[in-house]
């Protein structure tokens, strides 16, 4: 790969074609009990390596799913709402971060202003660059605040409500199209009978032992579906 970036005239895009498609990066995710057996690090390449989107990556793919995503291109730096104990870190709270119209704070996070001070929680928690320093390598750590923000946060609430009525709206009043609809945007493939049997039952679940209403029981089950792991891991 070396010899044929010199020789491409150091041009990255050809030798990034080159890689993706190849048979080690097309290679699926699934394992096989003999070959887990000689390679469980996987060494060899014989698999591909699950991996966790990006912090960048998890957030554009939540407001993909939702609906709520804004692709528009260029233009200065946007400024997500941040928590009212985020801002408190900051000597000067009311001053610390700016203000966006609410179409902006959900651009994509490429557009997210950067201060070393003050991050955005998901960004944080999820291993984004620390602009502290150079960052050569992304290291991917598995904590306990990354469960609690996706499934407590300010962000991930607003974002489990707009799922909610995105489902609402494209699939109807009828509960098996919604829950449909909810596995196909999340996971990208037709939901399975036992899926839809289990999530109705999960759904049944909500209103007679929790007692929520019709809006709160949808509303979980977004928030659910935005938390598993084919939605947050690449496979």
């Amino acid at each position: 790969l070396a010899v044929e970036l010199i020789e491409g005239g150091w041009r990255l895009k050809p030798l990034h074609k080159k890689i993706m498609l190849s048979n080690a990066y097309r290679m699926s995710s699934e394992g096989n009990e003999q070959a887990l057996q000689l390679d469980p690090q996987n060494d060899l390449y014989w698999r591909f390596d699950m991996r966790r989107l990006t912090a960048e990556e998890l957030r554009d793919a939540i407001l993909t799913a939702t609906g709520a995503i804004n692709l528009e291109l260029f233009g200065p730096p946007v400024f997500p709402t941040l928590p009212d104990e985020v801002l408190a870190t900051s000597s000067q709270p009311e001053n610390a971060w700016g203000r966006s119209e609410a179409a902006d704070e959900t651009r994509r996070t490429i557009y997210v202003h950067v201060k070393r001070s003050l991050r955005p929680p998901m960004l944080a928690a999820f291993d984004a660059a620390d602009t502290d320093g150079t960052c050569p390598v992304r290291m991917v750590t598995t904590v306990p605040t990354q469960a609690l923000g996706m499934l407590n946060s300010d962000f991930m609430v607003e974002q489990a409500d707009r799922f909610a009525e995105r489902l609402a709206r494209e699939a109807g009043d009828d509960p098996r199209a919604r829950i449909e609809r909810g596995i196909r945007l999340i996971a990208g493939r037709p939901a399975n009978e036992a899926e839809v049997t289990a999530d109705l039952e999960f759904l049944d679940s909500l209103r007679s032992e929790r007692g929520l209403d019709e809006r709160r029981v949808w509303q979980v089950y977004a928030l659910m579906l935005l938390n598993t792991n084919e939605f947050v891991y690449l496979d």
